[in-house]
């Protein structure tokens, strides 16, 4: 006879790997943060190659890995040691009461870190029994445990002080975590992280947030698409179409996507100019102090007469997101820095492999000088010099060590964030339109899915989504145009 096993309750949990460029060059050691990424990047390659194949000489670096090696030594994540489990990790925490998973991230992360984050794309999740919290386990086995814990992960990058401030009415006061549960904080290279976690799960979720980096995410801008909250029906309703008001339900609904838009945190809000949507977008904009741009092409009666001129309009919006502003060079010149480093150690490299044979490496150091000249190229218009930013923090920072912020008793360490801090990283926009013009403007996002799965989550049919929620599209853009490489679909939380 055997034992009946009791239902798994879910305790459901959140957080993210928050990350941060390193100020180009200012800290020192840059050609050792190179060694340790190709030492990270050939590791990485081995363990992806079913079939490891012996070379007598190294191949040269393609671009692409010339760049992604450049990333990993001019990028930094933040851990955090919890003195109850004595563990390293990542910052995360459970939900509370009518709370969307996406708030619990941001909370969580400002709470353990001192830092306020915007959301970018998604990493992956875990789910892990509950009784092996802390413990450093490879087989943390799921069936038949009561409880067990789900977290997912997002990627997060700093916000302004300014725009943490302006969206703090709309996501909530949050205050730092003690020092009984979080005690200290450290910002580090990848590599560095990866040694320094202590669960193997947290190690998984790096390796998806690497994989994430070689998709392109670092650059994705973010277009949040609305669809206007629930209106006065039309048959109800004796004023013209374009004055129809949102419903009380309708409004709880807008009121509740607030919260969810302020952890994208655009800092810039468009709509058509009818009613319904400019309501629906209106507690953002009263608690953030944003101005709401009308589009007229984004109306019914517009959509309706030039289902093109629409699309043009949204696709405007799109490449506006990728206009080139001064505070981007900050990441470009932190490439910049970083591929020159990789490039020297992969030729050094090379002449010390090669030494017998100088024909193979000429051309395999030309060949990685013409790489890096490459990405030099397209990034000719970046000063040399770094742009402003905080530093402060890695002034500690001899040899690429840790980077450690350990916390004064009672308070949480608040980690300063430079003012540029979000021109630096990923922009956002929210735009709210009609379910007719959704349907229509999906109809060419999915052309420009990476994959079939994503396409399929722009839904092919009427309604296409609810009234008062949400879609948040992560696009990359390079010379084949715009890519959506991720898609996170919201819903307000109302109670």
């Amino acid at each position: 006879m055997t034992s009946e096993i009791k239902p798994s309750h879910i305790v459901e949990s959140a957080g993210g790997i928050p990350y941060r460029w390193i100020a180009a060059g200012k800290a020192t050691s840059v050609d050792e943060r190179a060694v340790k990424a190709s030492k990270f990047a050939e590791a990485r390659a081995s363990h992806n190659t079913s079939k490891r194949k012996r070379r007598k000489h190294k191949l040269p670096l393609t671009e692409a890995e010339i760049h992604f090696r450049a990333i990993i030594t001019q990028l930094e994540v933040c851990l955090v040691h919890r003195p109850k489990y004595d563990d390293w990790s990542w910052p995360k925490g459970k939900l509370e009461e009518h709370e969307s998973s996406r708030h619990a991230a941001i909370r969580e992360m400002e709470e353990e870190t001192g830092i306020p984050v915007a959301l970018g794309p998604s990493i992956g999740e875990v789910e892990y029994p509950l009784n092996s919290e802390g413990k450093n386990s490879k087989h943390n086995k799921t069936s038949g445990a009561i409880y067990t814990k789900h977290v997912v992960y997002w990627m997060a990058y700093p916000i302004s002080p300014e725009t943490a401030k302006s969206r703090e009415q709309a996501v909530g006061t949050i205050k730092p975590a003690k020092t009984s549960e979080i005690d200290e904080v450290r910002w580090l290279t990848i590599p560095q992280a990866r040694k320094l976690l202590s669960h193997p799960l947290d190690r998984d979720i790096l390796d998806q947030f690497v994989d994430r980096i070689q998709e392109g995410a670092l650059k994705a801008q973010k277009l949040i698409i609305v669809r206007h909250s629930k209106a006065v029906a039309r048959k109800k309703w004796n004023g013209t179409d374009a004055n129809r008001p949102i419903i009380p339900r309708g409004a709880a609904a807008s009121f509740a996507l607030n919260q969810e838009l302020g952890c994208y945190a655009p800092q810039k809000l468009v709509s058509s100019p009818w009613l319904r949507c400019m309501e629906t977008l209106e507690p953002y904009a009263w608690h953030t102090g944003l101005e709401v741009e009308q589009l007229p092409a984004l109306t019914e009666d517009a959509f309706a007469a030039d289902p093109d001129a629409s699309w043009q309009c949204v696709s405007d919006v799109i490449d506006d997101l990728f206009a080139e502003t001064d505070g981007l060079s900050v990441a470009k010149s932190a490439v910049r820095v970083g591929t020159k480093a990789v490039v020297k150690i992969s030729d050094t490299n090379d002449s010390g492999n090669q030494s017998g044979d100088n024909t193979d490496k000429s051309a395999n150091a030309d060949k990685n000088k013409n790489s890096a000249s490459a990405i030099s190229d397209s990034d000719k218009n970046v000063e040399d010099s770094t742009a402003s930013t905080d530093d402060s923090q890695l002034s500690s920072q001899k040899d690429g060590t840790d980077n450690a912020v350990p916390l004064p008793a009672g308070s949480q360490t608040v980690a300063s964030t430079p003012e540029s801090t979000s021109k630096q990283y990923s922009r956002a926009t929210a735009i709210c339109m009609h379910r007719p013009v959704i349907g229509g403007i999906f109809e060419h996002l999915r052309t420009m899915c990476a994959s079939k799965s994503l396409a399929k989550q722009l839904i092919a049919k009427s309604p296409y989504m609810p009234t008062g929620n949400a879609v948040a599209l992560f696009i990359v853009k390079d010379a084949e145009g715009p890519r959506i490489i991720d898609i996170q679909r919201m819903a307000p939380v109302v109670y």
